[in-house]
């Protein structure tokens, strides 16, 4: 399910105020986000998980359309893979997935600095923030700051 515009939105200016570094979008879709982040940030690597097929393909495409050389998308399942050391992590996940990445996250050596998450709360941990966004459901948008060790 591709994020709204409006929390496309509010994720772009949340990983504004998260510092600097790499950002990873995990479970990337067809790329409306992770597109949206390279092109915001040339000078950032942007990197993307998605194991579907199709829209893999069109992040891909896309990307290589618009000559976006700091964005690298895997066509991978995330809770698999070895994700890179990132200042921010974006998601939208469902809660079964949203439990997964705490588990993946906890046993992880490394921790992103930020986790922002649309809809779905991480388990056992506290948001940092919430914002609400000016939807007919009134979705929460989460702020997670998960390695407070300064940039």
């Amino acid at each position: 399910m591709p994020s709204s515009k409006k929390a496309r939105q509010a994720i772009m200016q949340l990983v504004e105020t998260a510092g600097e570094g790499p950002i990873v979008d995990l479970g990337s879709g067809w790329g409306s986000l992770v597109i949206r982040l390279a092109l915001k940030y040339p000078a950032r690597p942007i990197v993307g998980y998605e194991l579907s097929l199709f829209p893999w393909l069109v992040t891909v495409f896309m990307a290589r359309c618009l000559r976006l050389k700091n964005l690298r998308v895997y066509r991978q399942d995330f809770l698999k893979a070895d994700v890179p050391a990132a200042s921010v992590v974006v998601c939208y996940l469902f809660p079964a997935g949203m439990a997964a990445l705490a588990a993946k996250l906890a046993a992880q050596k490394s921790q992103p600095r930020y986790l922002i998450s649309n809809t779905f709360a991480l388990p056992s941990h506290q948001p940092e923030t919430t914002r609400r966004l000016d939807d007919l459901y009134q979705s929460p948008i989460y702020v997670y700051r998960l390695n407070a060790t300064p940039e």
